[in-house]
């Protein structure tokens, strides 16, 4: 027990610090009133400037084509058996460039922009975009052009989408090739969980511009000469529209790949699966387990290639792509 002289919230100066304490309190409560408060109208308030001016400089056709999904934006490429082709997170069919001319030589080659990419307009505000709904979009789609049966080329994101059709459909895919694909339920990369996370993964895609963009995406060459100023403007200006902003963090709050990875082991589709060494999007280290878990699947490393790996040295991967879709 203190005496009267003993306690200390009676020495002097106690009050006037126990009052400093008390507003310095409130100023850091009345702070994060504040960010919060921004943070909420930057989420679902706030909407950034849209590049619809744009005009890519890429010579391919557009095509597009209606379902009850989506207005499907595409390319069609050459003769022969068909092949599918789904782009990466936060890109679209630009990324196949250089890919399409050496596939299309053998193979009718249809690159499709899915819903949230590119150029392809969601008809439904609630589409859901989870594996299962991607994966009936990309029926939807098959089914639009005529196309029962493809094989199937998906990088990144939508490796999961390319993975959950073979599972489930194996009627619709020949073979299958995935490069640095999201397939088993592990930890995403920094970007991937933050996307997760409600009203941060929305406020982050509202306030990213085309210099925080770029900065992400250089990250994702191990060849930076191949990121050039305008590559960056051809992802950024489908990339900038609101319905693809959004579809950023839905997919990857939707996407649920223990669904995936539960089901690998009943994939019956001739597999191919690609990785860059020098991968930091989706870790390298994934490579040999999905290998694993697919029956009678091959995996081919490319050493010094970064996640994109088909734009970082195409004169190195292109005919392997070829090559495993020409064997009997």
């Amino acid at each position: 027990m203190f005496t009267k002289d003993e306690n200390p919230m009676q020495q002097p100066g106690a009050a006037p610090r126990r009052r400093g304490l008390r507003r310095a309190l409130k100023a850091v409560a009345a702070l994060m009133v504040v960010v919060v408060a921004a943070l909420l109208v930057v989420a679902y308030a706030w909407q950034p400037p849209e590049e619809r001016d744009f005009r890519s400089s890429w010579s391919a056709e557009s095509r597009f084509v209606d379902t009850p999904v989506a207005r499907f934006h595409y390319t069609k490429t050459g003769n022969g058996s068909p092949v599918v082709l789904l782009p990466g997170g936060t890109l679209w069919i630009y990324t196949y460039r250089d890919t399409i001319p050496a596939l299309a030589g053998d193979h009718t080659v249809y690159a499709v922009d899915l819903p949230g990419y590119g150029y392809t307009s969601v008809h439904d505000e609630g589409f859901g975009y989870d594996v299962r709904a991607m994966t009936d979009a990309l029926g939807s789609f098959m089914d639009a052009v005529g196309v029962p049966r493809a094989s199937v080329v998906a990088h990144s994101l939508n490796g999961s989408v390319a993975l959950y059709l073979a599972e489930t459909r194996p009627e619709r895919v020949g073979k299958l090739i995935l490069m640095a694909p999201l397939g088993l339920d592990a930890p995403g990369n920094a970007n991937l969980e933050m996307m997760r996370v409600p009203v941060i993964g929305e406020a982050v895609t509202k306030l990213m511009g085309r210099s925080t963009f770029a900065s992400g995406l250089s990250g994702a060459y191990a060849h930076s000469e191949r990121m050039t100023s305008r590559v960056v403007d051809e992802y950024w200006a489908p990339l900038s529209h609101r319905p693809n902003r959004a579809a950023m963090w839905k997919q990857v709050r939707e996407l649920d790949l223990s669904l995936v990875e539960r089901k690998l082991g009943g994939i019956r589709a001739p597999t191919l699966i690609l990785w860059g060494d020098r991968d930091t999007f989706v870790a390298p280290e994934q490579a040999d387990r999905l290998r694993r878990s697919i029956p009678g699947s091959t995996l081919r490393m490319f050493p010094g290639l970064g996640h994109i790996l088909h734009e970082d040295e195409p004169a190195l991967v292109n005919p392997v792509l070829a090559g495993f879709l020409g064997l009997a």
